[in-house]
C-alpha cells in the first residue's frame, strides 16, 4: 500500500489501539500479570471458560501475553464452532518448557502448572501459543536447535492429556533485528506511504519461534493453523486491513494485534481452525 488509510478515523485509531487489550475480559486468576509466584486457579474448567461454555468439546488455550492476545478471536470461534475454551496464561512466560528450567521459578511453577492443567483436564485440543523465550543462564537466548527442545519437552509432558496439539503461525512482530520502529512509531512518521510499516513475510519465517513451531510440527506430524494468510499477503504484512466501511489497524504494540482486530477476524478464524479440529 502505497497511500495509508486515515490512522485518526481506522478502527480503532492509532491513539486508541496501545490500550486496546483483552485484560478487560480476563478473570485475573485465568491471567498472571505479576512477577511474583502465582498458582493456576483450581476452578479453571469453569472461572476461566470462554465460547461456547456449554459446548461438550473443550480446547485449551495457554501461554503468555500471545495466547492471550488470541482469547478475544477464539471466544468468537468457540461461539461459532461450539467449542468451549479454557484460557491460563502468565505474560512473559512462555508454554514452551524452558531449558535447564533457566527461566525464573515463578514461570517454570507457572508452566508446570499449565501442563498440569491440560493433563487433568484432558481437552480435545491444545493451543499453546508464546512469544517469550527465556535467556539461559550465560544471558544468551537459546539456540533454535535449543528452543526447538523446549518445544519438543512441551509437546512430550502434553502426552498423558491425550489432546492434540495445535500450533498458530506466528503472526509479525517488529523486533530490533528486523526494523527499527514499531508499528506506532511508524505510523506517526510514515502516515501516508505505510510500507514503509510492513514486514516481509519472508522476514517473519526468520523469526526463532516461526522456525522452531515448523520444526516440531515436522518432527511430530503435527498441525499448524495457517493464520498469518490474516496478516499477510503472498509478499508483504500489512498494518491496516480494509473492511466493509471500515479500516481496521491490525497492531497494538510491535508483538501483539489489538483486541478489536482479534474480535473481527474470529469469524475468519473459525473457518481456518475448522478444519484442524477433530470431529
Amino acid at each position: 500500500m502505497e497511500h495509508g488509510p486515515n490512522v485518526f478515523s481506522s478502527l480503532p485509531t492509532l491513539e486508541q489501539s496501545g490500550d486496546d487489550n483483552p485484560n478487560a475480559m480476563i478473570p485475573s486468576e485465568c491471567y498472571s500479570t505479576t512477577t511474583a509466584a502465582q498458582s493456576l486457579p483450581t476452578d479453571a474448567a469453569t472461572a476461566c471458560a470462554f465460547g461456547d461454555k456449554q459446548a461438550p468439546k473443550t480446547m485449551l488455550l495457554f501461554g503468555d501475553s500471545q495466547a492471550a492476545m488470541w482469547l478475544p478471536t477464539l471466544n468468537i470461534a468457540g461461539q461459532i464452532l461450539h467449542w468451549k475454551v479454557v484460557f491460563v496464561a502468565r505474560t512473559g512466560c512462555g508454554p514452551w518448557i524452558n531449558i535447564a528450567n533457566e527461566g525464573t521459578s515463578a514461570c517454570n511453577d507457572w508452566v508446570r502448572g499449565e501442563i498440569a492443567l491440560a493433563n487433568q483436564l484432558k481437552p480435545q485440543v491444545v493451543i499453546p501459543d508464546g512469544l517469550t523465550i527465556a535467556t539461559l543462564s550465560d544471558g544468551k537466548y537459546p539456540t533454535n536447535l535449543q528452543f526447538e527442545s523446549s518445544l519438543q519437552s512441551m509437546v512430550k509432558a502434553l502426552e498423558p492429556s491425550g489432546a492434540k496439539v495445535l500450533f498458530f503461525q506466528e503472526i509479525p512482530q517488529f523486533y530490533t533485528n528486523l526494523t527499527s520502529a514499531t508499528p506506532e512509531s511508524c505510523l506517526t512518521v510514515h502516515a501516508s506511504s505505510i510500507e514503509n510499516c510492513e514486514l516481509t513475510v519472508k522476514e517473519i519465517k526468520t523469526l526463532g519461534t516461526s522456525v522452531g513451531i515448523a520444526a516440531i510440527s515436522s518432527y511430530d506430524h503435527l498441525d499448524t493453523v495457517p493464520i498469518r494468510e490474516l496478516f499477510c499477503g503472498r509478499v508483504r504484512c500489512d498494518v491496516f486491513v480494509s473492511g466493509p466501511g471500515k479500516t481496521h489497524l491490525v497492531y497494538q504494540d510491535w508483538a501483539h494485534m489489538n483486541t478489536t482486530y482479534a474480535t473481527w477476524i474470529g469469524r475468519a478464524t473459525s473457518q481456518l481452525l475448522a478444519k484442524y479440529l477433530p470431529s
